[in-house]
């Protein structure tokens, strides 16, 4: 099968089109504002498993009530540089926005904050919340226990874990943040899903079918297969780590005994209290500077820091437009059209 065209849509038209979207499913004008950016941005950064992809379930979501338009998360439990919340099953973005704010908060005084999270919905691209952390001088940490049995432990053929990500930012003086966010399996399911509506098939080494075999086939994943995990049993254990972090010690427990769609594990940690703020960016210049004119292996053209790939891709867009696949167009169209929506112009 031939891949399927690809509109392309200025990133200003995509983010009023998507709060308008979110506006009409009952969202007041902060809220639909702040989802519609975190979505757009993840798909200006070219990680589209986790921009508008995830608008038409959102709003299904908010149809059948699992989602709950303008909850603001309830702090349940506060001691010390911790905390814990009740999202309230409200918008991800907003609970995990919250989260590591309030980490952060607490940082500052007592030189790191953790805050925990249940009841939560998706939360997109992990990556922007320990980014908040690093632009105020801070290492951010967000750990996520995600809902869904898609992935097999290692050495097994059946789903029973799900994706769960880590993301981190690290501050450096000249060079931006360093950013980590990866899924604890070999693909994020939202990657399986873009493929699938590009009608293109996945790599190999990231599915299994229903019997346990091999497959590249993006609708095997969807019919009883599963997801690997990320480099054998390293992404494995990690998993596990997540189930421990944001879903037993959040309260929103583990496996299929797990309520809501995302439990979060937010740390923000104070440089200023373990280093002078300019000292530790200054070594943290040094590393990357001496990475950055490392050689590149045969085939590679350059070696980069985790976080430049999405810089990058983000200017390009901007500047050219957001490619979003026809299938997922088409669902943001049939939305838009629900809620009295104008469809911007694509390319």
């Amino acid at each position: 099968m031939d891949p399927l065209p690809v509109p392309v849509i200025r990133y200003g038209d995509l983010r009023s089109m998507v709060k308008e979207i979110f506006q009409g499913s009952g969202s007041e004008n902060a809220e639909a504002d702040l989802v519609a950016e975190y979505l757009v941005r993840a798909n200006l950064c070219g990680v589209d498993s986790h921009g508008v992809i995830r608008v038409p379930d959102y709003v299904q979501m908010v149809e059948a009530g699992t989602l709950k338009p303008n909850v603001q998360p309830k702090v349940v439990s506060e001691r010390g540089a911790t905390a814990r919340l009740d999202a309230g099953f409200g918008y991800g973005q907003v609970s995990g926005k919250f989260a590591m704010e309030l980490a952060i908060r607490k940082a500052k005084e007592y030189g790191t904050g953790t805050v925990v999270v249940f009841n939560g919905n998706h939360v997109g691209r992990v990556a922007d919340y320990p980014a908040l952390a690093a632009s105020e001088d801070m290492i951010g940490v967000m750990m996520v226990k995600a809902y869904g049995e898609l992935v097999a432990p290692w050495g097994g053929r059946k789903g029973l874990l799900a994706t769960s990500p880590i993301s981190f930012a690290i501050p450096t003086g000249t060079h931006g943040q360093i950013v980590g966010d990866f899924a604890t399996s070999a693909s994020a399911e939202g990657k399986v899903r873009v493929r699938q509506a590009r009608g293109e098939k996945v790599p190999t080494g990231w599915l299994l079918d229903s019997q346990g075999k091999p497959t590249v086939e993006p609708d095997d994943l969807y019919n009883g297969g599963s997801l690997l995990t990320f480099g054998q049993w390293k992404g494995y254990a990690l998993n596990l780590l997540m189930e421990a972090t944001g879903g037993a010690l959040s309260g929103a427990g583990v496996l299929d005994a797990f309520t809501g769609l995302n439990g979060v594990f937010a740390q923000a940690v104070d440089i200023s209290f373990f280093s002078e703020v300019g000292e530790f960016k200054s070594r943290m210049d040094t590393m990357v500077e001496k990475i950055l004119r490392s050689p590149p292996a045969d085939g590679v053209k350059e070696v980069l820091i985790p976080g430049d790939p999405e810089a990058r891709e983000m200017e390009k867009r901007k500047v050219n437009g957001i490619p979003v696949e026809e299938r997922t167009w088409a669902r943001l169209v049939d939305v838009a059209r629900k809620y009295g929506v104008d469809v911007p112009r694509v390319g």
